[in-house]
């Protein structure tokens, strides 16, 4: 059964992600250069931070599905790049709040060139590793499995219930995730 929302071939998210996209790279052009590093412009963040954040969640992503198919568990530089640092203990890295926050401590000091750099390079990637799937891919189920700061998106083993399809992980960090920010950025636009 296709769920709502379901794409049911690669080129369907890529045009998703693509288009979703090019709305929130719009939305972020509606700021002049001097409003995209002012802090607290968008719900406590700024334009900049978001970028930052979008930019690595989609290296996270790209580093996880590289990973995925070669057979290997991610490691910490194709998922994070030079930016990994271990979270702080007031960081609950179980909530995706907690997440976020640790991900906008490690990217703070990021230049608004260096924030866009990461952003553009893990867009690239991500549609990179994106492509490198099949159709019939986009309903395996994955699960998340525990590798320190990395995380394994893997396939799912005996007793695991937590296992959403990999169109589901994609959703997540592309299309739905930029529409997200999008709207986040509009309003904030005014």
């Amino acid at each position: 059964m296709i769920e709502p929302d379901q794409p049911t071939t690669i080129a369907e998210v890529l045009q998703r992600t693509r288009e979703a996209y090019a709305a929130y790279q719009d939305a972020i052009a509606a700021f002049d250069e001097a409003r995209l590093t002012v802090p607290n412009s968008v719900g406590g963040w700024s334009v900049r931070d978001v970028i930052a954040h979008v930019g690595a969640d989609q290296q996270w992503m790209a580093g996880q599905l590289e990973a995925l198919q070669a057979g290997e568990e991610p490691k910490v530089g194709s998922c994070y790049g030079d930016y990994a640092s271990p979270p702080g203990p007031d960081i609950d890295m179980s909530t995706q709040d907690g997440r976020n926050a640790w991900q906008r401590e490690r990217l703070a000091g990021l230049s608004l060139a260096e924030a866009r750099e990461l952003a553009e390079a893990g867009h690239a990637r991500l549609i990179a590793a994106i492509e490198s799937f099949s159709d019939e891919d986009l309903t395996m189920p994955l699960a998340i499995g525990d590798l320190g700061l990395v995380g394994h998106v893997r396939s799912p083993r005996d007793g695991e219930e937590f296992a959403p399809p990999l169109w589901q992980w994609l959703r997540g960090v592309t299309w739905h995730h930029y529409a997200d920010h999008t709207k986040d950025l509009r309003e904030a636009a005014g």
